[in-house]
């Protein structure tokens, strides 16, 4: 498997699908045009980044459809040093979720950038990107972004603690899966409050962290299924990414299922 190394953005947006769900339309209950949710990355006491994901409805191709614009940057010292600057964008489909097309853009450092739009073709299981062009995918494969939406309408009552589940995507130019474990409930302490939470374990690949699960995320156990922490733990200490503000939910946040 070869090494793939995961953006500042990526930390918010690894997702997880029930193999059970492909191909199925769940009704969605959980969000709604308007939606803007803004995390704030620290290493230790060291506040060292944000990210933020606002989802629209807008035309593309004459069809009404959501789009999601998620950014990731550096700020204060760490902006200085590493200077980075991640934008991803997905168009995908209301009902489905599916999407159309993404867009990713990346600039970090002086001298590191990465551009790549990437056209879904769900007819014939392919996608066309501009890097690399045609290539065959999975049935009701998803980008990151489409995928992290489309988990929020799932249900998750029958789960239990050591749960596999498993991730079909199209990541960095080429089909991108994960293996994710769930771990069970958990109560948090976070600026908003104590939330409690679902905490999930995705099991990443050797050589990119210290162990293969050494990245956990908690998603709020309510109505709205929003990614409240992302934790990354390094040999020298822990990255932490915390939910920090949020507008335009469908739900209040903390109403249980």
């Amino acid at each position: 498997m070869q090494n793939k190394q995961a953006p500042v953005l990526l930390i918010f947006l690894f997702i997880f699908i029930n193999t059970s769900f492909y191909g199925q339309t769940i009704p969605n209950n959980t969000f709604i045009s308007g939606e803007k949710l803004v995390y704030q990355m620290s290493y230790g006491w060291i506040k060292g980044g944000e990210a933020k994901l606002k989802l629209r409805t807008v035309n593309y191709n004459g069809k009404k459809v959501y789009h999601v614009k998620a950014i990731g940057k550096t700020t204060g010292l760490a902006n200085s040093l590493y200077n980075v600057y991640d934008v991803y964008e997905s168009y995908f489909d209301i009902a489905t979720n599916r999407p159309y097309k993404t867009i990713r853009d990346v600039q970090e450092g002086e001298s590191y950038t990465d551009y790549n739009e990437v056209i879904y073709n769900h007819s014939n299981n392919t996608v066309k990107s501009k890097k690399s062009g045609i290539k065959k995918v999975k049935p009701s494969t998803f980008d990151v972004i489409s995928a992290f939406y489309y988990l929020r309408r799932a249900k998750f009552n029958n789960i239990k603690t050591g749960d596999i589940i498993r991730v079909n995507t199209f990541f960095h130019n080429e089909p991108f899966d994960l293996i994710i474990k769930f771990k069970g409930y958990e109560t948090i302490n976070i600026k908003l409050g104590k939330i409690r939470c679902m905490k999930f374990k995705p099991l990443v690949e050797k050589g990119t962290f210290d162990d293969e699960e050494a990245l956990d995320i908690w998603v709020s156990d309510d109505k709205n299924r929003i990614p409240v922490r992302i934790k990354m733990s390094f040999f020298i200490g822990s990255f932490k990414t915390d939910l920090i503000n949020h507008t335009g939910l469908k739900h209040k946040f903390g109403t249980k299922k």
